[in-house]
């Protein structure tokens, strides 16, 4: 599943990134959406783009082309009940 298809205010939990270059990973990683980070959509923009979304403490808005490519997993607190 990608982090587009999840659910707005379901968090999930970042598993790999698809088709991004070395760069935009390091980029991604130090605005804290790295492997095995809880990321939590929580509100569309008016044009539906970019999203906000929350990662520990802090709020970034994503791009829907980027979280195309950001590949997530139910946590595993969330999956086992």
């Amino acid at each position: 599943m990608t982090l587009k298809e999840a659910a707005l205010g379901e968090p999930v939990r970042i598993v790999g990134f698809e088709s991004l270059s070395a760069p935009e990973t390091f980029r991604l990683s130090s605005m804290g959406l790295r492997e095995q980070a809880v990321v939590t959509k929580l509100l569309k923009t008016p044009l539906r783009d970019p999203v906000e979304c929350l990662i520990g403490p802090q709020l970034v808005a994503i791009e829907s082309w980027l979280m195309e490519r950001i590949l997530v997993e139910l946590p595993v607190e969330a999956s086992a009940g």
